[in-house]
């Protein structure tokens, strides 16, 4: 989905490309309190309903990240998340503007407060040949690589959705007790662009954070249970 930049547009894409770097979001998130959220970007392209379709599952559903079995297992240091732990991220997407919008692709994943990708929570994009919009997911391709997709689905209709993390790499390895960075990209062609980043505590207590709304995606809860 090429597009064509105006001077103020090279400005705002040079502004992203600094705030969504991994080293800028954790120097962002130095504090570790904060909810970060990346400025909504238009994403560009001239063909809503050939890229994004519809489905009709329902609202609610919850999905449970899996390991990548093409993922090594590394050695993690430290007290492990609770078999029983996990991070609940709710979160509503609804479209903006013309009501005939298609569905978005969205991303959520898991970094550690260093910058490293952990696992692919969840992943909504069409398949086939419109894969190649991926490309539009610049923060998860950044982070992840692009190949991570064990836990990828198709796009979702506008409603309220719940996935969870199981505290697992994508090897499935548990993960240590720390800081963690929860984000959520959402990409959706003449729509608007979002990333949210939330830092989370897990350890031995429950947590939530509510970061703010960001594009089309609003009521953000994430919470630990250990």
């Amino acid at each position: 989905m090429a597009d064509e930049h105006t001077p103020a547009e090279m400005v705002s894409e040079s502004l992203y490309q600094r705030a969504i770097s991994r080293r800028s979001v954790l120097a962002g998130a130095a504090a570790f309190g904060a909810a970060l959220a990346v400025p909504a970007l238009a994403c560009g392209g001239n063909n809503d309903e050939s890229v994004f379709s519809s489905t009709t599952q329902a609202p609610g559903s919850t999905a449970s990240s899996g390991g990548s079995s093409n993922s090594a297992k590394v050695s993690r240091p430290g007290v492990p998340i609770s078999a029983s732990g996990q991070v609940v991220i709710d979160f509503t997407y609804g479209a903006t503007g013309d009501a005939s919008a298609k569905n978005p692709y969205i991303a959520v994943w898991v970094e550690t407060a260093t910058g490293e990708f952990i696992d692919t929570i969840s992943l909504w994009y069409s398949s086939g040949e419109n894969e190649r919009y991926l490309s539009d997911m610049r923060s998860w391709i950044s982070s992840s690589g692009g190949t991570d997709k064990s836990m990828s689905s198709a796009t979702r209709n506008a409603g309220a959705y719940s996935v969870a993390w199981d505290g697992n790499d994508a090897s499935g390895q548990k993960m240590p007790q720390g800081e963690y960075l929860f984000f959520i990209e959402c990409a959706r062609e003449n729509g608007p662009y979002g990333v949210i980043a939330q830092p989370l505590t897990i350890a031995a207590a429950p947590v939530s954070a509510s970061p703010s709304d960001k594009g089309e995606i609003s009521k953000v809860l994430m919470t630990y249970t250990p």
